[in-house]
């Protein structure tokens, strides 16, 4: 898994020191029942709340004149689960998914909603292992294009 960790941390332009927190971004809720270990899902909560924050600070820097609704419905569609997903597919981490038996004979490393959990745990991870500033580099790299 060590070089499968590297691969994925090219991808995300981000090279963890404690490994252990995209391990345990990587690992889906059936994975940690089946072998008994902490699962994505607290990662996961972290990362929609880090997501957010950092997108309306940079909705806010962006756009000095839009309205409160108007900077709502920008965020909103930057933390949905079809751009989280569609991120996700583009760095490939649905190949790095610990996913349990059932999950991934069911095709679990392509399911949307398995995706975004993942890319929010990954986004909550970064934030704990270096903090707010290579979250926030992670983010304009990966949701800041110039289309948007």
């Amino acid at each position: 898994m060590k070089n499968s960790l590297e691969q994925l941390e090219k991808a995300l332009g981000y090279s963890f020191r404690k490994k252990d927190l995209l391990f345990m971004a990587l690992t889906h809720p059936s994975y940690a029942f089946e072998n008994n270990l902490p699962s994505n899902e607290r990662l996961e909560f972290l990362g929609d709340a880090v997501l957010s924050l950092i997108v309306a600070e940079k909705l806010y820097q962006r756009c000095p004149l839009a309205s409160e609704g108007r900077l709502s419905q920008r965020r909103a569609e930057f933390v949905q689960k079809a751009t989280l997903t569609e991120i996700s597919q583009r760095l490939g981490l649905g190949r790095f998914l610990l996913l349990g038996k059932g999950e991934k004979k069911q095709g679990g490393e392509r399911t949307p909603s398995n995706l975004a959990n993942a890319l929010e745990a990954v986004i909550g991870a970064i934030y704990l292992d270096g903090g707010i500033r290579p979250t926030r580099s992670f983010i304009q790299r990966h949701f800041f294009k110039k289309s948007k």
